[in-house]
């Protein structure tokens, strides 16, 4: 009977060890994983960090991340990443750039993502805004923030880019947006503004894209 006894305790002790080997082994899985960088999105989805942005007027979002328990120690925002104002009538933003974001040193960060209007006939949305962010719905879109990270162009360049993509306006509705970042007589405010103009077509096609498709460059 004792050595039953002795058996069956030898037996017990050799699950428990197998349970918390395994229960180790997953604790060390998990603490790996928190060392991958992580996309926003894809950390959202997963429940790995919690995150609310807001407006911040034409040119950025800001937001508060706070990573969870076995959270990723760095995540990113991928180039496009499109940021819904939860306003009517309110600018949607895209993200210019890889944006990489720090969670390993504090328990709560605060950013700034550079953006560019992606709604040329809505106002710019503001700090009481909220800003849902989703995949880029345009891989066109995608494949120019990502260009506009790598160069890094003048401000103005970059968005009359993004709207030819997003909006496709013709040369008038957004000369006076060019013109206003320019100085001189009118004549020459006129003639730099279509050297953006240019910028923005050459911009289009590092990024692989014809600008004669869009109306502002024809």
């Amino acid at each position: 009977m004792r050595q039953e006894i002795t058996t069956e305790v030898a037996g017990m002790r050799a699950r428990i060890a197998v349970i918390v080997a395994g229960l180790m082994a997953l604790t060390a899985l998990e603490a790996w994983a928190a060392r991958e960088p992580m996309d926003l999105l894809t950390a959202l989805k997963q429940g790995k960090i919690q995150a609310t942005f807001y407006g911040n007027g034409d040119e950025s979002v800001r937001g508060r991340i706070r990573s969870n328990p076995y959270g990723p120690d760095q995540i990113y925002v991928p180039p496009g990443t499109q940021f819904w104002a939860q306003q009517p009538g309110r600018q949607g933003m895209t993200t210019l750039g890889y944006v990489p974001i720090d969670l390993s040193r504090q328990p709560m960060v605060y950013v700034e993502i550079p953006t560019a209007c992606t709604n040329l006939d809505l106002v710019a949305p503001t700090g009481y805004d909220i800003m849902v962010p989703t995949a880029c719905p345009d891989a066109r879109m995608a494949a120019l923030c990502n260009e506009i990270g790598r160069l890094g162009p003048r401000r103005q360049v970059a968005q009359l880019a993004v709207w030819a993509i997003a909006n496709d306006p013709p040369w008038e509705n957004v000369e006076d947006y060019a013109m206003s970042y320019c100085k001189g007589t009118e004549e020459q405010k006129a003639a730099e503004a279509l050297r953006l103009r240019d910028r923005a077509a050459l911009l289009l096609g590092y990024a692989g894209l014809d600008a004669d498709e869009f109306a502002m460059f024809r």
